[in-house]
């Protein structure tokens, strides 16, 4: 697989969205942006409280949903990264045996995986290639 960038980073706030976006946006001055991006499988409307920040180019993911702490849990915290090929990505995530879990089809896919020590790591096709 080949990651070429770092898409965002995910931190819960679950209980504390107020206070956190006033932490994020306010004390730390950064921009919050639209949820709804295009390339990404739509959110439904009212199903989690969450606000996106966005600084040069990299997103953090302020996610306001109870967490399950489940393996590949996407509301919590997390990491994701732009990949080349998301086909490729899960052809040898597959071969080596990982169990992922899938959200959307075609390019508009997100796949969250667990690493080693049950971090979520999640991928995405990236939009530029």
């Amino acid at each position: 697989m080949k990651i070429t960038r770092i898409n965002h980073a995910a931190v819960n706030i679950h209980g504390k969205v107020d206070e956190a976006r006033e932490f994020y946006t306010k004390l730390l001055g950064l921009p919050e942006v639209p949820i709804q991006l295009p390339g990404r499988p739509p959110i439904p409307p009212g199903t989690v409280q969450a606000f996106w920040l966005e600084l040069g180019g990299v997103q953090v993911h302020a996610i306001g949903a109870q967490q399950k702490h489940e393996p590949r849990e996407p509301v919590g915290p997390h990491v994701s990264w732009y990949v080349a090929d998301l086909d490729e990505t899960v052809r040898e995530l597959d071969a080596g045996g990982i169990e992922k879990r899938v959200l959307g089809e075609g390019r508009n896919r997100i796949v969250w995986v667990s690493d080693p020590a049950g971090n979520t790591v999640e991928f995405q096709q990236d939009p530029d290639l």
